[in-house]
């Protein structure tokens, strides 16, 4: 996992481009303009307070190629939410699993988020399969409040869960 470059624009447009990954996404589908803006923004987003964003992409150790990204919205001092998108093409090989369980533990331990929130469309199955699979427990469902009025699922960490000094 690592920040943005340009040289991203390709691989995440062709997974954020995708009219069914978009259908889960509150920004909907993204066009190349898009995309390189947002981009741009995530390779040097500061981390370092409430209200700030990371997001970092994921690649193939093998071959560099972008696969999806992960990120963290610090929410308050000791919550943050966590997101992730991946290219449906690169499915079912574990990579989701590993690189949000990455950035979770790093949430936690690194970062001492107290709490770490997931929120996904409950039509998702990968991704609510996702957070089940991360020991996330579901704590609560509700509309969306971004325009899109569907179903949403929030996922959370038990607060003992992963940390280094519960260890």
């Amino acid at each position: 996992m690592r920040r943005p470059r340009a040289a991203d624009v390709d691989a995440v447009l062709a997974y954020r481009s995708r009219p069914d990954v978009a259908q889960y996404l509150s920004a909907g589908t993204w066009t190349r303009e898009h995309t390189t803006s947002e981009l741009s923004l995530y390779a040097t987003a500061r981390f370092e307070g409430p209200g700030d964003e990371l997001v970092l992409v994921v690649e193939l150790l093998e071959t560099a190629e972008v696969v999806g990204e992960v990120g963290l919205v610090w929410l308050q001092n000791d919550s943050a939410e966590i997101g992730y998108v991946f290219n449906p093409r690169f499915g079912g090989r574990g990579l989701a699993t590993e690189a949000v369980g990455t950035l979770l533990a790093a949430a936690r331990n690194d970062w001492g988020f107290v709490q770490v929130i997931a929120k996904t469309d409950a039509a998702n199955e990968s991704s609510r399969a996702l957070c089940e699979r991360l020991r996330m427990t579901l704590v609560a469902t509700a509309l969306t409040t971004d325009g899109r009025g569907v179903e949403e699922l929030t996922y959370a960490v038990p607060a003992s869960a992963n940390r280094t000094s519960d260890r």
